[in-house]
């Protein structure tokens, strides 16, 4: 049952997976957990993935709330959800090119998530970390840049906000 563990209430149906480093061998990045949170108490609580038995407590972590709490937004004008599989790859691919020892996201997993449909900005979600969202400026040379090229701003949340500052 997924009940809290402090109030006995209902857990909220929106989880997160965590990765904690070291743990089974059968997860090469660490040992994976599920948290979700209580919509009466707002306590934490986890329990390993895929796990049936009940609900542990995770007391409160307020730098995580937000991942709780949003609500999805549309992006505003002039962003785009990156349309198709073979432009997001495109995308992945540029950044990829681009990117050099030093850079923020230099060897670091990401996908393309939407762009400006009147410059050359994309912003990224770096696999990561749940929140890591960049905004990256693409230079389209077919060749690595020197950091801080291409430009890269980490973007807070909600993204439709950290977004609409956006000038050209």
């Amino acid at each position: 049952m997924d009940l809290c563990p402090s109030c006995g209430e209902n857990l909220a149906a929106r989880s997160l997976r965590q990765t904690l480093p070291g743990g089974h061998a059968r997860h090469h990045r660490g040992h994976l957990r599920e948290l979700r949170r209580c919509s009466s108490c707002r306590r934490l609580a986890w329990r390993d993935v895929g796990a049936d038995g009940p609900w542990n407590d995770a007391g409160t972590d307020p730098s995580i709330d937000y991942l709780f709490d949003w609500e999805p937004r549309s992006l505003p004008e002039p962003w785009v959800v990156v349309p198709t599989p073979e432009t997001r790859a495109a995308l992945e691919r540029q950044l990829r090119v681009e990117v050099s020892e030093g850079h923020p996201l230099f060897g670091k997993a990401f996908t393309a998530v939407a762009r400006c449909s009147v410059c050359d900005e994309v912003l990224f979600s770096v696999d990561e970390d749940p929140a890591w969202f960049a905004q990256v400026h693409l230079t389209w040379r077919q060749a690595s840049e020197t950091p801080p090229w291409p430009w890269a701003e980490r973007l807070t949340m909600p993204l439709a906000d950290s977004l609409t500052d956006h000038s050209h």
